[in-house]
């Protein structure tokens, strides 16, 4: 069975492990970094009216927000994997970015929010997009960090799977390289690595976890 480095910060149960079970594929779980959590961003969130917006433009926000089900606002997301992940929670999904990134939500949602407000909860390595016309507030609810990763489990896996620009880094200057073969869940994460010198041997066909094992698989098996 085909073996692959789950490098992001989940256990054996984590989403990612279960999309490369499902699609035949043996997890090995060896995260390069931790989450800090360090709000759930409910404070701001509870001064959003039905018809201000919350931009999320990543699974970890999406999982830690907090929201309220009676004082839901719109909500803006970079793709249909994460449309369906803040839907399952609850959300109320009125914009997904035409181009699958920040940028594509932010340019189209600038006149869909004049006059409101607006929140985007972020990892503390996220930018806040230079936008006028409405308020924003942008609070850090997580920062990623490097961990003390086993080298060792170089040894026990037939692919490497990087679903952040932050694992990237985390790997490369432990290593000083990155290694191969590599599975890239989008093209921010491939930037990455080609910024680093590498080039993934698969890219998922859109950012989300079982895209990414599909992906995987067909390398392994075939289509």
């Amino acid at each position: 069975m085909t073996r692959v480095w789950v490098t992001r910060d989940e256990g054996e149960d984590g989403r990612h492990s279960h999309a490369l079970r499902a699609a035949g594929l043996k997890p090995v779980v060896e995260p390069v970094l931790t989450t800090v959590h360090l709000s759930d961003a409910g404070e701001k969130i509870q001064h959003l009216g039905p018809d201000d917006w919350l931009v999320l433009t990543s699974p970890r926000a999406i999982e830690s927000v907090a929201i309220e089900p009676a004082r839901v606002p719109r909500v803006a997301v970079v793709g249909e994997p994460s449309r369906r992940a803040a839907e399952a929670r609850g959300m109320r999904v009125e914009l997904v970015s035409p181009t699958g990134d920040g940028p594509g939500l932010w340019a189209v949602l600038k006149p869909l929010a004049s006059g409101r407000r607006v929140c985007f909860p972020r990892s503390a390595l996220a930018r806040v997009p230079e936008v006028t016309g409405f308020e924003l507030t942008a609070p850090v609810i997580y920062r990623p960090e490097p961990r003390a990763w086993d080298t060792d489990v170089l040894s026990r896996i037939d692919i490497t799977s990087l679903a952040s620009a932050s694992a990237v880094a985390a790997i490369h200057d432990r290593l000083g390289r990155l290694p191969t073969p590599m599975a890239s869940i989008g093209h921010r994460t491939t930037a990455a690595i080609r910024q680093r010198g590498g080039e993934p041997d698969i890219e998922a066909a859109e950012p989300s976890f079982q895209s990414l094992a599909e992906a995987i698989a067909r390398w392994r098996f075939g289509p």
